[in-house]
């Protein structure tokens, strides 16, 4: 199994559906967070207990949340203790299914959150911050907002340094493309059993 991660505006998800296009099976740890805000899932109120202010009648606010626990630390790391578990199973019920030989987990909290000893192998997105405020920028975030997430996360070098693999996705999507394809030839010998 493949663990798949970067900083805030890296390009994870572009990475990840090129892995995708190649023949692995994508699970995206963020999505599987946003279950964990709906109503009706089992932690959701856990959840309200922490941030009453976010409760909706669909669900939490994901950007209400958002603005607390990114100038919080404490908030952020109570909420981490619930949702981080939840989202570990959810992994796990959503690789069983996988028919997919590689799986590959995107994680943007992979080594911040103790999680990264776990996969055969981690790949890092690696782009400039220039390119990372801009694409963000573009998003609609705000430059409080991009500050507040980049201080809550490793470094882009740190990240890099414990992962086997790096993508540079600060060029075009074809050369991102070839980037992806090397990587996945590499990991070929782990879907056959072999390391």
């Amino acid at each position: 199994m493949v663990a798949l991660t970067g900083v805030f505006g890296s390009g994870k998800s572009t990475a990840g559906h090129l892995f995708e296009e190649l023949g692995a099976c994508v699970i995206d740890a963020d999505h599987l967070a946003h279950e964990a805000l709906l109503e009706g899932s089992p932690v959701h109120g856990d959840i309200v207990k922490i941030f009453p202010e976010a409760a909706g009648a669909s669900g939490l606010d994901r950007k209400k949340i958002a603005r607390v626990v990114f100038g919080d630390g404490q908030k952020r790391k109570a909420l981490e203790k619930i949702v981080h578990p939840f989202v570990y199973q959810r992994m796990a019920e959503e690789a069983a299914l996988a028919e997919e030989r590689i799986v590959v987990f995107e994680i943007p909290l992979l080594f911040e959150s103790g999680f990264d000893a776990f996969w055969d192998f981690t790949v890092t997105v690696s782009a400039p911050e220039k390119a990372r405020r801009e694409r963000l920028l573009a998003k609609g975030f705000s430059k409080e907002e991009i500050d507040a997430r980049f201080a809550a996360q490793l470094s882009q070098e740190e990240k890099e340094k414990r992962s086997h693999f790096i993508i540079n996705n600060s060029q075009t999507l074809d050369q991102t493309r070839r980037e992806v394809e090397a990587v996945w030839k590499r990991l070929q010998p782990v879907s056959k059993g072999e390391k």
